[in-house]
């Protein structure tokens, strides 16, 4: 019987150290992988068209796929364009570039208010943002 103690004891100290091991581990990775930033320099709804201007900026230090932007519960998907900074793909903010995106929302404002809104990247990370409703 004292065997069979010392076999059941033996098993949950493993348990716990593979418990433990794992968690110091996951943490390790999490802290050194990049994740994407965005920083949103401006934002206006325009009235007439319904239409979300946003310029980007991605400070790194990886870079930033654009999945979709939200404004007043409206989702729309953004085209963007490269404004300064290397060229890449569509939807891809590279690091240090400077983006101009549009989006036809159809979210109503009244001028000269504002509405929130945030760009939700492929990775699922969301950035607030409040832009100024024009005519």
């Amino acid at each position: 019987m004292v065997s069979l103690e010392i076999a059941v004891l033996m098993s949950v100290v493993l348990v716990i150290a593979t418990a433990v091991g794992w968690y110091l581990y996951t943490t390790f990775v999490a802290s050194t992988v990049g994740q994407p930033r965005l920083g949103v320099v401006s934002a206006e709804l325009s009235t007439s068209n319904g239409e979300l201007r946003l310029v980007l900026i991605n400070p790194g230090p990886v870079d930033a796929k654009l999945s979709m932007v939200e404004v007043a519960g409206r989702v729309a998907t953004p085209s963007c364009a490269i404004q300064s900074g290397p060229a890449a793909a569509q939807g891809i903010i590279p690091v240090g570039a400077q983006a101009v995106c549009t989006a036809t929302v159809g979210a109503a404002g009244v001028p000269g208010t504002m509405v929130t809104g945030k760009v939700i990247l492929s990775g699922g990370q969301s950035f607030p943002f409040t832009a100024s409703v024009k005519p």
